[in-house]
């Protein structure tokens, strides 16, 4: 997909559920999200709320409404959002690399040897 497309590499907007589960760390969508080629099982994502980001792994659930993502209570804290709130989701490419890079700043020179 093309960055001036209109789709997923400008973010998919979504209407946030309450999961009745108080942990954190997933974001449960409707399969067809998965079908997307930015988005995959198991893998990561960013929701974005106003000002709050929340990276979250990705479940696909057959049972979920399109057009709905069920957040767990802590993370619907951390972005300040409640049920009815609308999120936008963006793919999250190559996080490993982004990580290893800031990582770098932490290394003194004997560790890059």
């Amino acid at each position: 997909m093309r960055e001036d497309d209109e789709g997923p590499s400008k973010g998919i907007n979504l209407v946030v559920r309450a999961s009745p589960i108080s942990g954190s760390g997933i974001a449960r969508v409707h399969i067809s999200i998965l079908e997307l080629a930015e988005f995959t099982e198991g893998k990561v994502a960013l929701l974005v709320f106003g000002k709050r980001k929340r990276v979250l792994r990705l479940v696909g659930d057959s049972m979920m409404i399109r057009g709905k993502v069920s957040l767990r209570k802590k993370d619907m804290e951390w972005l300040g959002v409640k049920e009815g709130s609308k999120v936008t989701m963006f793919p999250v490419a190559n996080i490993g690399d982004r990580i290893r890079e800031r990582l770098k700043m932490f290394r003194s020179r004997d560790d890059e040897a």
